[in-house]
């Protein structure tokens, strides 16, 4: 996904409804910290939240604490080599 967004130029990123022209040179930024992220911790797979991460904080700590069901088991977790 990141080489499609690096790959349009300033008007096709706006015109992308999740992105909209206010966030269109940004999210070039943030291509490219997540990709000094993603070198930095080679990792096999990524969790992308549509949620905002007090809300995401609070249900794991609701999960923790037997109050909250999740929906799906979390899978445990494995670093990458």
């Amino acid at each position: 996904m990141q080489d499609r967004l690096v790959g349009l130029d300033f008007d096709a990123r706006a015109a992308n409804p999740c992105i909209g022209p206010d966030r269109a040179d940004l999210v070039l930024a943030g291509c490219a910290i997540l990709e000094a992220i993603r070198r930095r911790f080679p990792a096999n797979r990524m969790r992308v939240a549509d949620r905002g991460l007090r809300e995401g904080l609070l249900t794991e700590m609701m999960a923790d604490d037997g109050v909250w069901r999740r929906a799906r088991p979390r899978p445990p977790f494995q670093r990458s080599k």
